[in-house]
């Protein structure tokens, strides 16, 4: 776990417009369309295990996911970005509540899937989202998360520099053993861990290498970040992001 001092921890005061647009992404309503060709790659992901049924995602932002798997499922969102829940709302019509997942109610056995992406590092208490994902499950049903793999040669190389390393965002870090106890000890079974690629947006990765974080912004990156070619896309597959599936199996 991250260095952080719980007693003064607010997660809610992070996750702001800022947080979506300079502060950890350069623009997620911008690059919706790069990010909708990650969640329909996700959304394939999950259709190999259910093709349908009840589907909840666990932090679940602009809703862009969860707008797509409406098409194939009857779907459910938990979030505490209380402005990305407004985009969810009012754009998508999305039923999609501001709430801590731990804090919902959700009766037991009544969910075919529940998906986390790119979320589980950011929980506060990760082992009891998971425990309670499990619960909501119905036999059979799938847990589908993403997460980055500290134990991965990237993350190895580039050690206390690795990008995916940035408290108070990011508080816990897993590598496939980790993350394959934590679903395990909540009573799933692993049925897939794989390195999976992510589509990115060229203004995202110059952002993330050269903006993020800095005390100056390059003016190169000024330059192209509101241009066409800022918003080309490309597949990245850096093996450090891995897709981890857990089945609830009597």
């Amino acid at each position: 776990m991250a260095n952080i001092d719980l007693e003064t921890f607010r997660p809610k005061t992070l996750y702001n417009e800022n947080y979506f647009s300079g502060d950890e992404y350069a623009d997620y309503l911008r690059d919706r369309k790069t990010l909708e060709r990650n969640f329909s790659a996700r959304l394939k992901e999950v259709r190999r295990f259910h093709s349908g049924g009840a589907l909840i995602e666990i932090g679940c932002a602009y809703g862009y996911f969860l707008n797509l798997a409406r098409a194939h499922f009857s779907v459910r969102g938990f979030d505490i970005a209380e402005s990305a829940l407004e985009h969810a709302k009012n754009v998508y019509g999305l039923p999609v509540e501001n709430i801590d997942f731990l804090d919902a109610r959700v009766d037991h056995e009544t969910a075919d899937v529940i998906v986390m992406w790119d979320t589980i590092e950011h929980l506060l208490r990760p082992d009891l989202v998971v425990k309670k994902a499990s619960q909501v499950l119905k036999n059979g049903g799938a847990l589908l998360l993403t997460t980055g793999d500290i134990g991965s040669m990237l993350a190895k190389l580039r050690g206390e520099n690795w990008r995916l390393i940035h408290p108070p965002t990011h508080l816990h870090y897993f590598n496939k053993e980790t993350i394959r106890r934590l679903l395990e000890e909540a009573g799933l079974e692993i049925a897939a861990v794989k390195y999976v690629p992510v589509w990115r947006s060229l203004r995202q990765i110059l952002y993330s290498l050269f903006a993020l974080g800095k005390d100056k912004i390059p003016d190169f990156y000024r330059r192209i970040e509101d241009t066409r070619i800022g918003e080309i896309s490309i597949p990245l597959n850096t093996m450090d992001i891995m897709l981890v599936v857990g089945r609830k199996i009597d």
